[in-house]
């Protein structure tokens, strides 16, 4: 499935008229392999261990490309751009402690189609953020108080 997304990718950055370089292509591999919706930083030096040459710039830049073609989202968290692979609807679960960000795999709520239309406002896309704690810090915050 990953590599039918890449070339998924490659198609439209190309029918975009973009070129698919095997830097871009290591980007959105990154991307995609990843579930903890990282930052460009990350990418960048999950990428320059491959690409030593490759400059924060391209991934910034290439970010961009991906995200102005839709097949990325970029999401903010704790104050950082954090990009996800996934660019269809769906709900992130945001840790308000250690910013991590968890796709939540239920039924994605849905804004009906008329209200829009009511409304005037043409949407592109939208998602859903549930903030709050996470496992890991529910179970430190109980730690911590135990022994206060």
């Amino acid at each position: 499935m990953l590599n039918e997304r890449v070339a998924a990718v490659a198609r439209r950055l190309r029918e975009r008229g973009y070129r698919f370089t095997p830097q871009r292509m290591a980007i959105v591999q990154a991307i995609l392999e990843s579930r903890n919706h990282p930052s460009a930083e990350e990418i960048y030096r999950q990428v320059s261990a491959v690409f030593p040459m490759i400059s924060l710039a391209t991934v910034y830049k290439t970010l961009e490309v991906l995200k102005d073609i839709g097949e990325i989202a970029e999401l903010s968290v704790g104050g950082r751009t954090r990009y996800d692979g996934n660019p269809q609807p769906h709900i992130h679960l945001v840790c308000e402690r250690c910013h991590s960000v968890t796709d939540w795999g239920g039924d994605m709520v849905s804004i009906p189609e008329e209200v829009l239309a009511a409304s005037g406002f043409r949407s592109r896309y939208f998602h859903l953020e549930v903030h709050g704690l996470c496992p890991r810090c529910q179970a430190e915050s109980r730690t911590e108080d135990d022994g206060a």
